[in-house]
């Protein structure tokens, strides 16, 4: 059964939420969001891999074996947790489970990661200015993702969590263009 990307990501949420207080209170979130975010990596970067853990033609328990030979030397936990997702099966979305283990972690540190789309490269000024304004406005530790597209033509994009903040030319013209 194919499931579409808003349940995938509802369920890679849920998943991701029992994992990550498990491994809280186990004082191991680190390990644990590494070993899945290592285990994400093996599985998108190995199309085979992914088909399989995709495919309903592959049994439960031949993609758990499959899945627990990638982690065996992996934390008890980050074993029990696969073996779980894919005895359940859900292992097509272990990478999205990765990817909210590594949110979840980052906001319990204090960290948020802002996507700056620009139509060009930023030099290490700007980035360095961008990141000290946003800790500033935020309160926490800012990482940067940066997006060239040169559909903005001129100016910045800033998504930091729900935030969206449209500075570009391109936004500007449409905003005109509405009017």
């Amino acid at each position: 059964m194919s499931m579409n990307r808003t349940d995938a990501l509802q369920i890679s949420r849920r998943y991701g939420a029992a994992i990550f207080a498990l491994a809280v209170e186990a004082r191991k979130e680190s390990a644990v969001v590494t070993e899945f975010g290592v285990l994400a990596h093996a599985i998108t970067s190995n199309a085979n891999l992914a088909d399989a853990l995709s495919s309903p033609l592959v049994p439960p328990a031949q993609k758990s074996a499959t899945l627990a030979a990638l982690i065996s030397t992996a934390d008890p936990l980050t074993q029990r947790a696969v073996n779980t997702i894919a005895a359940g099966g859900r292992a097509e979305v272990i990478p999205a489970i990765a990817q909210s283990l590594k949110a979840m972690l980052a906001a319990h540190q204090g960290e948020v990661e802002a996507l700056v789309t620009s139509a060009g490269a930023l030099n290490a000024a700007t980035q360095k200015q961008l990141v000290s304004a946003l800790s500033t406005a935020t309160g926490k530790t800012v990482t940067l993702k940066l997006k060239e597209d040169v559909n903005v033509l001129g100016g910045l994009m800033i998504e930091l969590g729900s935030l969206r903040l449209d500075a570009t030319l391109s936004g500007a013209l449409n905003t005109m263009r509405e009017r």
